[in-house]
């Protein structure tokens, strides 16, 4: 269990770094393809447009829990809040692949 928690606190990391780019200069592609390689030494053989869309789903996740009319997507602290959780759901649907 060890291995699979460094692990996904490197998937994390990952995601996290990638928000910290720019939007219009992030490189997803890249970042999946990091992930779905780790993921790979689970027996998990995703495509990294696959893990990107399930993370999409993740994130979709959070604003489906909020009436639309309180979004604030042009308040940092709001979408830090929405990637937040969209790491923490695709760590569990990873940890539930794995286990």
């Amino acid at each position: 269990m060890t291995g699979l928690r460094q692990d996904l606190d490197a998937i994390s990391g990952i995601l996290h770094d990638t928000f910290e780019i720019e939007a219009f200069k992030r490189n997803y592609d890249m970042a999946f393809a990091q992930i779905a390689g780790i993921l790979g030494r689970y027996g998990i053989e995703e495509n990294p447009r696959n893990l990107r869309f399930r993370f999409i789903l993740c994130m979709q996740e959070f604003f489906d829990g909020i009436p639309q009319d309180q979004w604030h997507v042009k308040d940092p602290a709001f979408v830090r809040q929405s990637e937040g959780f969209a790491i923490s759901k695709f760590r569990e649907w990873i940890t539930e692949q794995v286990t």
